[in-house]
């Protein structure tokens, strides 16, 4: 049996599923909970379905808000938990009330923690897992749920732009447009710009440091309170520091309200979720994230980053 024919068995056979995701949920986060459940409710109409989690002011008029469900409900379910790669990071830990789990997620490595797992590191976003779901399984979706998942699926990739996306992202994502998918809607939404995010990217562009092939920059919890911007929001901003010739690496290291530092890594080509790993992060090849104790362990991330560049070139 294949992956997604047990995915699609144990779907039949639930009569309450519940979908979760993680902790400052992105849009492939929040694209997977709706998508799915919009693909589940449009084949099965007469099963209860619930995603979870924070809702992103960002991503509402896109996607509408979240649900709300108490312990009983999801007691009673078949728990779904996507785009999350340790149990730590799953937003809502009752998933565990749950009769049975499954995990569907792309990052590189991915502890498991669920009773059964999709996982598949060579597609750019779970919400293209999922899309591939529906076209393998011959499933229904309806136009909110296809948005959904190209909105995901266009976050994760720079709309395009990183690896792994190839010739079957591109296919997925217009067979989601087929179904409804509103490209214009999605484009027009994450192009908005607030004038506070305008400022601040120009903070980041005259402010950042090099060395050695590696773009970086340190904000202080006072600056991202200057310009209303949340230390967890980083991964928004890391790419401005983007593609400067010479510099296969950037990162930012940005102070929340507790003192601790979260780190977004990115590159070009470079493995810096090997980085990220070794200060208890993770994520993609090249685009990865930790938590550092304070700013003083900056430079020892620099330094490894300088060093896998070292070995990437050798």
């Amino acid at each position: 049996m294949s992956k997604y024919a047990k995915l699609f068995q144990l779907i039949e056979k639930a009569e309450t599923i519940t979908i979760f995701s993680h902790i400052f949920p992105d849009g492939d986060a929040i694209g997977s909970l709706v998508g799915l459940k919009e693909t589940i409710k449009a084949s099965f109409p007469n099963k209860s379905v619930f995603a979870l989690g924070t809702n992103v002011d960002e991503f509402v008029p896109l996607v509408g808000k979240l649900d709300v469900v108490s312990d009983e409900v999801i007691a009673s379910s078949f728990a779904i938990i996507v785009d999350v790669a340790n149990k730590d990071r799953v937003e809502d830990q009752r998933y565990l009330l749950a009769k049975s789990t499954f995990l569907i997620d792309h990052h590189l490595f991915v502890e498991t923690f669920t009773n059964e797992t999709i996982i598949d590191n060579d597609k750019v976003a779970t919400c293209e897992i999922i899309a591939e779901f529906i076209e393998n399984e011959n499933l229904n979706i309806s136009p909110l749920g296809a948005t959904a998942l190209l909105l995901g699926i266009l976050t994760d990739s720079g709309r395009y732009l990183y690896n792994p996306t190839g010739a079957q992202t591109l296919h997925l994502s217009a067979q989601l447009i087929k179904k409804g998918a509103d490209l214009s809607k999605i484009n027009y939404e994450l192009s908005k710009k607030d004038i506070n995010k305008v400022r601040f990217r120009g903070y980041l562009l005259t402010n950042f440091k090099t060395k050695d092939g590696v773009c970086y920059i340190k904000i202080s919890q006072s600056k991202l309170k200057h310009f209303n911007i949340d230390a967890s929001d980083m991964s928004s901003y890391v790419n401005h520091l983007g593609n400067i010739k010479g510099y296969p690496c950037w990162a930012t290291f940005a102070e929340d309200i507790h003192g601790k530092i979260y780190v977004e890594l990115r590159s070009r080509n470079i493995n810096v979720n090997q980085v990220a790993l070794k200060f208890g992060g993770g994520g993609h090849l090249c685009a990865s994230g930790c938590r550092l104790e304070s700013f003083k362990d900056v430079p020892k991330v620099i330094n490894e980053l300088i060093k896998a560049i070292k070995e990437t070139k050798a």
